[in-house]
């Protein structure tokens, strides 16, 4: 279709200005992450020696400056959002000076705009039937698998079985972080709740940062705060960790405890999916009792088909 120079005009100032927004966006978090990480870090014997009379309980911008080896006005500029160049390098000094792990310091990078494509992947909300013939042939294994805002696309019954039938939820009900925070169900079967759900908080943070400029991102944010106190409190916290794997314990109301090793896969096919998989430990019977409440799950499923 033929558009007119002022059309063509009108269509680049808003993409420039839907740019200029997500880089904004992203200096600021940039920023905000720096400074949790500089504030968290204890300072040395030597810088103590040197400064008897310190009362910063983390480190000093100037000494997070000097060991990096850049200006303290630039570092400053920096840890307030202002728009000023950065290169990767400068940044990996300054991740050393915080001592960041690899995962922190690739978050870095990827809020820096580093490695991050100029428009977001398109979001699945599918997966291929092949995928799903995979999950539905891990008849004992509740597997699912979840798009990069993780929310659930695919599951098979086993899932169904041990998590509750969030089949029947809305799309928006389904997303991990969501359920984890505001579906007393999860409470309920985890055995340490806390630590399940600041562990998803940290795999969600550093799974999202090229996320950092979706608008998405910050409506989600804030509606999951608006409903729980503790995410708005641990997500400020701005923790970030790679995906786990291991043990795992679930408290189901009928099956009892259960014990199971979580794995997680990215699909090959597309790297924004991400198949969860929960297999059933040989302790306390879990593989038994597991397969019971799976059969009592089709076998009630079945029954109000027939209906």
């Amino acid at each position: 279709m033929w558009e007119s120079w002022g059309t063509v005009r009108a269509r680049r100032w808003r993409n420039g200005l839907m740019t200029a927004t997500r880089h904004i966006l992203r200096q600021k978090e940039l920023g905000q992450f720096l400074r949790s990480r500089r504030e968290r870090m204890v300072a040395s014997q030597e810088l103590i020696a040197r400064h008897p009379r310190r009362r910063t309980p983390g480190l000093r911008r100037e000494e997070v400056a000097e060991e990096a080896g850049v200006g303290v006005s630039w570092y400053t500029w920096l840890e307030q959002g202002r728009d000023i160049k950065v290169s990767a390098t400068v940044l990996r000094r300054i991740a050393r000076a915080l001592r960041l792990d690899r995962e922190e310091t690739g978050h870095v990078l990827r809020l820096a705009g580093f490695g991050v494509p100029e428009e977001p992947p398109p979001v699945a909300s599918t997966v291929r039937p092949t995928l799903q013939r995979v999950l539905d042939a891990m008849d004992y294994i509740p597997a699912y698998v979840h798009n990069a805002r993780w929310d659930r696309i695919a599951w098979n019954d086993a899932a169904l079985a041990l998590m509750g039938d969030f089949a029947s939820d809305p799309p928006e009900q389904r997303n991990t972080v969501w359920r984890t925070f505001a579906d007393p169900a999860v409470r309920a079967y985890s055995e340490d709740w806390e630590q399940v759900a600041r562990i998803v908080i940290a795999e969600f943070n550093a799974s999202v940062s090229q996320q950092f400029d979706d608008p998405w991102l910050m409506e989600f944010v804030d509606r999951i705060s608006d409903h729980s106190s503790e995410f708005r409190r641990w997500w400020a916290t701005r923790e970030i960790i790679a995906r786990q794997e291991g043990e795992t314990r679930i408290l189901h109301r009928t099956a009892g405890r259960l014990h199971l090793e979580r794995s997680v896969f990215q699909v090959p096919y597309d790297a924004s999916l991400s198949l969860v998989m929960f297999t059933p430990l040989a302790v306390d019977r879990t593989p038994e009792r597991l397969r019971e409440l799976v059969d009592g799950y089709r076998a009630r499923r079945g029954q109000r088909e027939d209906r």
